[in-house]
């Protein structure tokens, strides 16, 4: 597990270092829409767009690992389910039958 994550950290430097920078074009979209009049019309349609566009990855990679977690509990609760032995219905977190409570009980 660490071996994975050390290498997909290796990774991701990796193309964080072989990114060139992209500021410029942000002052050059602002400059264009500010320049004319037509433009300022639609800046703030631009605005939520971009907006949109941050957001947007991080929504499906979100559901995505929502979909891992969720899927990782599934498994979890059936595990403890056949290790308790039918006491605890796939799918529910509701007792079939009580547990005991004391040793004495067993």
């Amino acid at each position: 597990m660490r071996k994975t994550l050390a290498a997909a950290a290796l990774l991701v430097g990796l193309m964080a270092m072989g990114a060139r920078p992209a500021a410029a074009q942000c002052v050059m979209c602002k400059t264009a829409l500010t320049g004319s009049p037509e433009g300022r019309g639609i800046s703030a349609q631009f605005n939520h767009a971009i907006l949109l566009m941050v957001v947007a990855p991080y929504v499906v990679v979100g559901g995505f690992l929502l979909g891992v977690y969720r899927g990782r509990l599934r498994h979890d609760a059936r595990r403890l389910a056949a290790r308790l032995g039918g006491r605890l219905r796939a799918g529910t977190t509701r007792w079939h039958a009580p547990l005991p409570l004391r040793r004495a009980d067993r």
